[in-house]
């Protein structure tokens, strides 16, 4: 009885132990995680972006119409 307590405790301590490392390996895997960096970042310029188209629409749009007329400008400027 006690050999095969002993037994299953080594089974046991042998398969946490992989288990443990294999999840090691998996959590110092950082392959990936600039790109979710970068795809948060998007996001948080996209709803700024939409954050702030919202509030020139009810403002009557001056300032929309300043900013596109600004950046037509630059453009403009890029192309001569």
């Amino acid at each position: 009885m006690k050999k095969k307590m002993i037994e299953m405790k080594e089974k046991m301590i042998n398969s946490l132990t992989s288990m443990y490392f294999g999840l090691k390996g998996r959590v110092a895997n950082e392959k990936g995680v600039s790109t979710i960096e970068w795809v948060g970042l998007a996001a948080v310029i996209i709803a700024l972006m939409f954050a702030l188209a919202t509030a020139m629409k009810s403002s009557g749009g001056d300032l929309s119409e300043t900013i596109i007329n600004k950046l037509k400008e630059m453009i403009d400027n890029i192309n001569t």
